[in-house]
């Protein structure tokens, strides 16, 4: 085997220059325990810099004399494994950002490329040595007999202070006549001995057993070959995540772990429950919700193999596991798995080339799956398999209501008169109801009826929302907070009104159409108290809720027995955003929160109910929702993307130039479409890559910060990316402006 005499290196600094490897020799007391991953120090020019190690090699095409010795090792414990070391490189080619901004994004909140971790969960543990010598005292004798009776002979300090009442200077005496030692640990995450004894696994419909026999025989034909990704099509409440679990139980029996990734921090509950009920111990949990030192010890244990499955967010995706088996996505389709802040990746990509590094299976799992998804299964690059047909049950029934209608006749209120009383004998007959407003707050926006001023916010160009509890006004973007204004400061005019609704509203007027009844509201206001969302999801298991009233968070994955009407009150909201998927979201929204209702056949045999309230009961795409009819709403939405000559048949990039000053952000986009202009003509691009811009962004101002946008549409990546490379490699961007990069972007706004 060669020794390794030089360390590549990546240096903990985000400056484009600095985007690639740097060489250092192994002195001889460092060679043998500098690892790959590891945090190093470097001498860069004058500065002593963090690096990240990621090659190790015996030669490099540099003279040996000039390549500076590596200084020293910071962390011990290497952070990044082979195979996130290489999926770090990948994404940070594909999405166009710097190695290390990469690199920070794989690791937990709170753990730095510095070095700096956050402080460890640790216990004081009290344990006997061995020695046999006489105790000195009551307390000394019960805290050795304590001992002696425990298992191994070790307790906490926490436990031995509770069965004798001993102080700590007991201990300590104890161990310095070497009669007991003293040494920390650290706590791990709880496991879930609070559950359930384990489940039994569940019987599978012969449309569950084919589609299972399925992906097994894909998966083991592939061998040590990358696997064939696959796409799990199954209706809501058709099963998918018993799929999961068989598979992620042969994973386990295989020694190997499995990662499952679900789309909302606020869904990681249900999931965890579900999985640590089915597997008992071994079940981790990644996400943003949990403390720094929960973070690190979840990491640390992972990473060290101690668990068998993983459930998390977006950012789980990165979890250390030394020997991945299988990655599943549930809810694929969803917009959160990309992120919007940098690096902008998306999950789905990164999972398909971190399966394609590690020879994992990977499962994308929908009721409504992404168009661009659904597309490459039918082109054959994904595995596609079918579960058309819900458990134990049938689809609700959808009924489109027309608002407009309702208006006509007399009713001026939030909801329609069907639905009114559907939920009065849902209510009386002691089911329980979802009712679904994909927007927050109480009235959307404030305006004058005399002059049509409407209450924006300061830093933003988006209208401020009502909050009734503050008796405020709030963006959503910036966090910004006013007080009503009592008269317009436009004109002046009192007639300041407020328009639209939101989720406290509908919660208030549920309240008022049925006073007795038990109201819960889940939205990010909400949920922003930590734990709040466990308890009304346990309260809606315990039959505690008559009616949930919520956002978008309680339109997917959620599973309650007793509930069997939905109704969604403003289908129109997504519908007609200025965005190409905007009818996508509106299908896929309307069809999960559907989904909710009925999934569990009653005694009475009572069949789940939707109301859906629109001022569009003609539109194609929820007359498709409402039929829950995705072949109907997918030849019509490919259909369209192909004659607009957008994704997935063409890529596109998105520019986004901000600054303060609106003159320096316009200087500084019309000089980068120069400049893109100039790498088209060089790569004879002009007839096959389209721009447009620079144009303002549809919303021109966050947070006091002007935003110009160019898009870039074309049918070559690849070649895409290079031109955009080399254009913002030129720009020369002043240190009051930015340039945010979204490679295939899917929010347009």
């Amino acid at each position: 085997m060669e020794e390794k005499k030089f360390a590549g290196v990546v240096v903990n600094k985000k400056t484009a220059t600095l985007n690639r490897i740097f060489y250092y020799s192994l002195p001889p007391d460092l060679a043998v325990a500098v690892q790959l991953g590891q945090i190093v120090e470097v001498e860069f020019g004058r500065q002593r810099l963090e690096a990240i190690v990621v090659e190790l090699t015996a030669s490099v095409d540099w003279p040996a004399e000039k390549i500076k010795p590596l200084r020293r090792i910071i962390n011990a414990q290497p952070l990044f494994g082979a195979d996130l070391l290489a999926l770090s490189h990948f994404a940070a080619d594909y999405y166009l950002c710097s190695w290390v901004s990469m690199l920070q994004a794989m690791l937990p909140a709170g753990m730095y490329l510095t070095g700096k971790m956050p402080r460890a969960q640790m216990q004081r543990l009290v344990a006997l040595s061995g020695k046999v010598e006489a105790a000195r005292g009551a307390k000394q004798k019960q805290v050795l007999a304590a001992l002696q009776a425990a298992p191994g002979g070790v307790l906490s300090y926490t436990d031995l202070q509770a069965q004798t009442a001993a102080s700590y200077a007991t201990v300590r005496s104890l161990a310095e006549r070497g009669l007991v030692q003293l040494r920390e640990e650290m706590v791990w995450p709880d496991e879930p001995a609070m559950l359930a004894p384990t489940a039994l696994e569940r019987c599978l419909s012969e449309e569950q057993a084919a589609v299972l026999a399925q992906i097994q025989q894909n998966f083991n034909q592939a061998g040590s070959l990358p696997k064939k990704p696959v796409l799990l099509h199954g209706v809501t409440g058709s099963g998918k995540t018993e799929i999961y679990l068989r598979l992620a139980e042969e994973t386990r029996r295989a020694g190997k772990q499995s990662i499952i990734l679900v789309p909302e921090i606020a869904l990681t509950p249900q999931t965890v429950r579900v999985f640590q009920q089915r597997f008992g111990r071994g079940v981790a949990v990644l996400h943003s919700g949990l403390t720094g030192a929960e973070r690190r010890a979840a990491w640390l244990g992972i990473a060290q193999g101690r668990y068998d499955l993983i459930i998390g967010a977006r950012s789980a995706i990165f979890a250390p596991t030394p020997n991945l088996g299988l990655l599943v996505i549930d809810e694929e389709h969803e917009a959160s798995y990309k992120q919007d802040n940098a690096p902008r990746f998306h999950t789905r990509v990164l999972a398909q080339e971190r399966c394609r590094l590690t020879s994992a299976g990977l499962i994308l799992g929908s009721a409504t799956p992404d168009v661009e998804t659904r597309f490459r299964a039918q082109q054959g690059e994904y595995l596609l398999c079918e579960m058309p047909h819900r458990l134990g049950g049938h689809l609700p029934d959808v009924q489109l209501v027309d608002m407009s209608k309702e208006f006509r006749d007399g009713n001026n209120s939030i909801f329609s008169r069907i639905l009114q009383q559907k939920l009065y004998s849902n209510w009386q007959a002691g089911r329980q109801s979802l009712l679904f407003l994909n927007r927050r707050g109480y009235e959307s926006f404030v305006s004058c009826r005399h002059c049509g001023y409407v209450v924006e916010c300061p830093h933003c160009s988006v209208a401020m929302a009502y909050h009734i509890g503050d008796e405020a006004v709030k963006c959503h973007y910036c966090g910004q907070t006013l007080p009503v204004p009592s008269r317009c400061p436009h004109c002046g005019s009192a007639a300041i009104r407020f328009f639209g609704a939101g989720t406290q509203k509908l919660a208030e007027a549920v309240q008022k159409l049925l006073p007795q009844a038990r109201i819960a509201r889940l939205d990010r206001d909400v949920t922003e108290q930590r734990g709040r969302y466990e308890q009304v999801y346990q309260a809606m298991l315990d039959g505690q809720v008559d009616i949930l009233v919520g956002t978008q968070m309680i339109a997917k994955g959620l599973d309650f027995p007793r509930l069997t009407l939905v109704g969604v009150i403003a289908a129109d909201i997504a519908l007609h955003m200025p965005d190409l998927r905007s009818g996508e979201r509106a299908f896929q929204l309307t069809c999960q929160v559907a989904g909710r209702a009925g999934r569990a056949l009653l005694a009475d045999g009572q069949v789940g109910e939707v109301i859906v309230q629109t001022y569009q009961p003609e539109s194609d795409i929820l007359q498709a929702a409402a039929r829950q009819d995705y072949a109907a709403f997918y030849q019509q939405e490919i259909l369209r993307r192909k004659l607009a000559a957008y994704p997935p048949f063409t890529a596109l990039i998105r520019l986004v130039i901000s600054a303060e000053d609106l003159a320096l952000a316009w200087d500084i986009g019309r000089k980068l479409a120069y400049q893109l202009q100039m790498g088209l003509e060089q790569a004879g691009a002009v007839d096959t890559v389209q721009y447009w811009g620079p144009k303002p962004c549809a919303k021109a101002k966050i947070k006091d910060r002007h935003r110009l946008q160019i898009l870039l549409k074309g049918d070559d990546l690849t070649r895409m990316r290079a031109i955009v490379r080399q254009a913002a490699a030129a720009l020369h961007l002043p240190k009051q402006a930015n340039l945010a990069i979204d490679v295939e972007p899917l929010n347009l706004l």
